[in-house]
């Protein structure tokens, strides 16, 4: 099967599924109108239960005071934030071996132990404004839809292709396309939080210092996740995207960091 056929596949079953299931709407924090097959009272309903099933998992952190912080510091962004009808949570999970946060859709955001403790106020901020930066994008969701058309394609293409390298190279050729998808939510959040931090008041700067940090610790393990990052941009590309977003310019180095970004290739 030719590999240009299998994307010309890709788009005219993605059109019927969307002219058939999904409703346009307008997002605010992406200003661009989208095709939705979930609706918000579902995106709230699934990030509930799929809430409850992480804090059955972790343990919430007993410090009263980093809880209180999280959601001080959660609540001035999610005031300033593209989705004012959703009721925000924000948590801490008793974790001191995880340098993580996360949002689920419905507005549910987590923060580890480990990690918050780490970060001063304006770094903290900046991780939680990233996490609803996915929400307020609806990151999640998409990423839900784009996984069950990859599903759908994967089996249609599996089924016509007649040898293991066709099968092989549309395997690879889903993967890129779902990694393209993956990187851009991260720039995305990573804009949509300078510009949350500037709206509550923090400092924008924070995010940078946050990414130097989380560059330094991924850089002290002794053996680093290779497959997490094939999946998620370089952090020095996200620090050369998020300073151009706070000064408006390119310096050398970001040109630098970005380049080497996207003309990596990953060996296996």
């Amino acid at each position: 099967m030719n590999i240009s056929k299998l994307f010309i596949s890709l788009s005219v079953l993605s059109s019927i599924f969307i002219t058939n299931y999904a409703y346009p709407e307008y997002n605010l924090a992406t200003g661009r109108e989208e095709n939705l097959l979930i609706s918000k009272e579902k995106e709230i309903n699934m990030g509930r239960s799929i809430a409850e099933q992480v804090e059955e998992k972790f343990d919430l952190d007993e410090n009263y005071l980093n809880q209180e912080k999280v959601a001080e510091i959660g609540k001035k962004i999610a005031d300033v934030s593209d989705r004012k009808e959703l009721i925000f949570t924000f948590k801490v999970l008793d974790k001191d071996d995880i340098e993580n946060a996360f949002a689920l859709p419905g507005g549910y955001v987590y923060i580890f132990k480990a990690l918050l403790e780490k970060l001063d106020d304006d770094e903290l901020a900046a991780i939680i404004a990233h996490e609803v930066g996915h929400v307020c994008a609806r990151h999640g969701i998409k990423r839900l839809q784009s996984s069950l058309g990859y599903q759908i394609m994967q089996i249609l293409v599996m089924r016509g292709a007649k040898d293991s390298y066709t099968r092989r190279k549309a395997g690879e050729a889903f993967g890129q396309l779902m990694l393209a998808n993956s990187r851009e939510d991260e720039f995305e959040a990573d804009a949509l939080a300078v510009k949350y931090l500037k709206k509550a008041g923090y400092n924008p700067e924070g995010m940078l210092s946050a990414l130097d940090k989380l560059l330094q610790w991924q850089m002290e393990r002794k053996t680093g996740p290779k497959r997490y990052w094939f999946t998620h941009p370089y952090l020095s590309a996200r620090k050369a995207h998020v300073n151009k977003e706070i000064t408006g310019q390119m310096t050398f180095e970001d040109y630098m960091n970005i380049v080497d970004e996207e003309s990596y290739v990953m060996p296996y």
